[in-house]
């Protein structure tokens, strides 16, 4: 007696169809071609990236299929990603998990502390010198109040090392001195590509998510062509004032709200609010075109 054919899955047709992928490949050429840039720059090439692809695409096909509520077979997770059955194969005996959030390190978070709390501040409302041992106000217990499980040398060595502090004296007793305004992980350092990776993927989160209408997130932007680059300049010291503001603001309720969340069960979100200003050269970029038109072969 031959088998019954397998019950195909109850599915509707979907609420808000996806866009169509002509445009989204457009769109994600656009938004790879910085990207591709720094892995030029790093030496990596089309090759590299695309055996890193494979995981991923596969990882996403995985979420996508239990976001549909089928399972995610050899089979359905190859024919959804356009991945070979054996680098499937490969994938799950590798355990490959996907991209897992990172905590914010400790040593952001004591920065943001100092900077926001206005009892490690000066009258200006910039990070004062603390005394490095004793009661608060003092880096030792600014450090304390962020974390007990890594002792304050540890975070200060790890605030040195990224350039953020020294240390000095007065009255003979060692001064933390911060060197900033605000936590900025220097060029090219592990600190500053990790927040490129989660700020980047958060930011195309959030679009995503608004153009599958899986929820309506803030993702907006001012845009304006046909300004001299003296306007360009005048603009991005116009943002930063009012990132800044916008940035202290965030921080005290973020802040607030931690706190008097740390003891329910249902404090399991994260957020991310950020901002970012970017300018070019329009005529420059069209310069550097017409020259490489010029200079390829028929």
């Amino acid at each position: 007696m031959a088998r019954p054919p397998r019950r195909l899955p109850d599915t509707g047709p979907a609420a808000h169809p996806a866009p169509p992928i002509d445009p989204v490949l457009s769109a994600i050429g656009a938004v790879l071609a910085p990207l591709i840039r720094l892995l030029l720059a790093s030496g990596a090439d089309y090759s590299r990236l695309a055996t890193e692809l494979k995981p991923l695409f596969v990882e996403q096909a995985r979420l996508e299929l239990n976001r549909a509520g089928r399972l995610g077979t050899d089979s359905a997770l190859s024919l959804l990603s356009g991945v070979h059955r054996k680098d499937v194969r490969a994938w799950r005996q590798g355990r490959l998990n996907g991209r897992t959030a990172r905590a914010v390190s400790i040593g952001s978070q004591v920065f943001a502390r100092w900077v926001q709390d206005p009892q490690y501040r000066d009258r200006r409302r910039r990070p004062k010198p603390l005394p490095r041992l004793g009661s608060a106000p003092s880096f030792e217990a600014l450090s304390r109040s962020i974390t007990q499980d890594v002792h304050p040398y540890t975070v200060l060595s790890e605030l040195m090392r990224l350039g953020l502090v020294t240390v000095g004296k007065d009255r003979g007793h060692e001064v933390i001195v911060p060197l900033r305004q605000g936590f900025v992980p220097t060029a090219g350092s592990p600190e500053l590509l990790e927040l490129f990776g989660a700020n980047l993927s958060d930011h195309a989160a959030a679009a995503v998510a608004n153009l599958l209408i899986e929820a309506t997130h803030l993702e907006q932007s001012v845009f304006a062509v046909g300004i001299t680059a003296e306007s360009a300049q005048h603009l991005s010291e116009l943002a930063r004032r009012l990132w800044a503001q916008a940035r202290s603001e965030m921080i005290a309720e973020a802040a607030r709200r931690y706190e008097a969340d740390q003891t329910r069960e249902d404090a399991t979100c994260r957020m991310r609010f950020g901002a970012y200003y970017w300018s070019e050269d329009l005529a420059l970029e069209r310069q550097s075109a017409d020259h490489a038109e010029r200079g390829s072969t028929p």
